[in-house]
């Protein structure tokens, strides 16, 4: 199979800033059968792009640099590449007069040092930008190409799409094709999943399928990719793959590919025609805002109340001032009372419920850090109610307490 490594040039990528590109570049690359090898960072240095392109280059098939195409001075991708292949820089003035044109199409004059952008490294091919006034190179060399792509995403993308995809499916897939599946679990450690899936890991080789496992809190995501000399041939083995899967892991999973918990909550919800409302208090609103970032979501969601403290409880949900006194805030009769109460103050079909210690302070021997409680209220049936023992610090608590109360909903669904 191709073998691809990409280098992303920037020495903000180095400093904190997110590198959103392989979010792109990931789903192009797999969907012709190309196999990504190697992602890495580099800084703004011609030492640094010259080492991080010369390795990659003897790796991989294809390499696809990004960034410091511009035209200030710490732009030096198209430097670094150069020295890295063995290659001159030769200036190209038609590249500067359309560059030039561009400016004066916006009123602007060109400045001389966007003349950088005109300098193309020996034998490639220069690759339209018609977002920007960053020009794209192709070089190809000893069978092996090397893509320089703009870093603005805006650039960069329609670049990818136009000129290296078509390229790509050209020269180097073969006339394979790839299909890719993901499957969605909730309520398992990615662990504990991973070892019910191991048999099927193991024989996954032998039918062109690759598996990849990853985890968020209180989530895990089984990527299932398939290679195959026809488009409906990889879609097959996924399937068969996926569902070999499901018997494995099936009781945890939730959805597929970009479903969320929100996302499947709030569609089983529409399609009975009912209404839910929320009531938290260690999670401080982040509940009613994962099910409020789901488009459609005013045909179910009615309403939540953030009731942090005992008496908001007692003034809002109606928790009794008793059950605070005897089994406390954290507890699962004042879960099972705040649901209740939210149910019946929003006259909702359903209503969820979140009470627990966030952390770092706040924990007993009996009580400790991240202990939560949960509880379901729907019409028709008994109300359900959770204990969780939730692990990590207090954003990590909050977030997988929503993924919880998530999950409880479906469940209860």
């Amino acid at each position: 199979m191709t073998r691809v490594e990409i280098v992303c040039v920037g020495t903000e990528l180095l400093s904190g800033k997110v590198n959103t590109h392989m979010a792109f570049l990931a789903p192009c690359l797999q969907g012709l059968g190309l196999r990504i090898g190697r992602e890495s960072s580099v800084g703004d240095s011609i030492g640094e792009i010259r080492a991080a392109v010369g390795e990659a280059f003897a790796r991989a098939d294809v390499v696809l640099v990004t960034g410091g195409l511009g035209p200030t001075f710490d732009d030096l991708t198209r430097e670094g590449t150069a020295e890295a292949l063995g290659l001159r820089l030769t200036y190209r003035p038609q590249i500067f007069e359309s560059i030039r044109r561009r400016f004066l199409r916006y009123g602007r004059t060109v400045p001389e040092e966007n003349k950088r952008q005109a300098h193309v490294i020996e034998g490639a091919t220069v690759l339209r930008n018609r977002v920007g006034s960053a020009p794209g190179q192709r070089v190809v060399r000893s069978g092996k190409a090397v893509f320089l792509l703009p870093g603005p995403p805006a650039e960069m993308q329609p670049m990818m799409r136009e000129h290296v995809v078509p390229y790509l499916r050209r020269t180097y897939s073969n006339g394979q094709a790839a299909a890719k599946t993901i499957l969605r679990l909730s309520g398992v450690s990615e662990s504990a999943a991973d070892e019910r899936l191991d048999p099927l890991y193991r024989s996954a080789g032998r039918r062109g399928v690759e598996f990849t496992i990853l985890s968020e809190p209180g989530l895990v995501h089984l990527h299932i990719t398939a290679v195959a000399g026809s488009r409906r041939e990889a879609e097959r083995r996924v399937a068969a793959a996926a569902a070999a899967a499901r018997r494995r892991v099936g009781e945890w999973v939730f959805g597929v590919d970009d479903d969320t918990l929100e996302s499947v909550a709030g569609a089983r919800l529409a399609r009975r025609g009912w209404t839910l409302a929320v009531a938290e208090s260690c999670t401080g609103g982040l509940l009613s805002r994962r099910l409020t970032k789901v488009a459609g979501a005013s045909k179910y969601y009615l309403g939540g109340v953030v009731c942090y403290s005992d008496g908001s409880k007692v003034r809002e949900l109606g928790v009794s001032r008793d059950t605070l006194h005897r089994s406390g805030a954290v507890s699962p009769a004042c879960a099972r009372e705040m649901a209740e109460g939210a149910r019946e103050r929003w006259g909702s079909d359903c209503a969820v419920s979140i009470t627990g210690i966030a952390g770092p302070g706040g924990g007993t021997k009996a009580k400790p850090v991240g202990l939560t409680y949960f509880a379901c209220a729907r019409r028709g049936a008994a109300t359900k109610v959770l204990r969780v023992h939730l692990p990590g610090d207090r954003d990590a608590v909050q977030q997988r307490a929503t993924g919880v109360a998530l999950a409880l909903l479906l469940r209860s669904l």
